[in-house]
Order: C-alpha cells, then structure tokens, then sequence
C-alpha cells in the first residue's frame, strides 16, 4: 500500500464533505423541526383539553358521575313508589270489571222484574 500525500488526503477529505453537503437535506429540518414544534402544541392542548374532561367528570359537586349517582339513587328510591302504582292500577282494572259484572247482574234483574213478572 502506497503512502498517501497530504494534497491527496486533502482532496479525499473535500469530496467527501462534498458528498456529505449533497446529502443534506435543503430546507427539510426546519420543516421537521416545525412539525416537532407543532406536534408538542397540539399535544399540550390535548393535555389541557384531557384535564378539563376530567374536571368535568370527576368534579364532587357537578361532575357526570355524581349526576350519574343521583339519578341511580332516585331511580332506586322511586322504584318501590312505581310498584305501588302499578299494583294500584292493576287492582283499579279488578274493580272496574268486578263492577260490570254487578251493573250486568243489576240490569239483568231489573229486566227480569219489568219483563217476566
């Protein structure tokens, strides 16, 4: 192997820094870099946007699950009150047929008495 002169080695280092300079990309890191830099915006607002949901749904005071539990209690809490007023609606519909069943029988009687006397 032939020793190199430093003209040489000079010249070999310039065409690969030439090469390198080709290499890179024109204008392509900025806008990498801005994409990054829009990336790391949108994901902050995600964030806050993330926490204000949170706020809402755990919030103590108003929060969905709270109204979530309220309605559950209030539903449990009338359910025995709909039960009562069904069973009074369907005793109600009883009385009503046992009712025309009388008013039948008393018609039925009175016809019998005017007619067949």
């Amino acid at each position: 192997m032939a020793r190199k002169t430093q003209s040489e080695i000079l010249n070999d280092v310039l065409t690969e820094l030439q090469e390198i300079k080709r290499g890179l990309p024109n204008g392509e890191i900025v806008l990498i870099q801005k994409s990054l830099e829009d990336l790391e915006e949108g994901q902050k607002s995600l964030k806050s946007e993330i926490r204000t949901i949170q706020k809402r749904l755990f919030n103590p005071d108003s929060g969905l699950i709270v109204e979530v539990n309220k309605n559950t209690e209030f539903k449990d809490e009338n359910q025995q009150k709909l039960k009562a007023m069904d069973n009074l609606l369907s005793w109600k519909s009883n009385v009503t047929k046992a009712l025309w069943v009388i008013y039948s029988a008393i018609i039925g009687v009175i016809i019998k008495l005017l007619f067949w006397n």
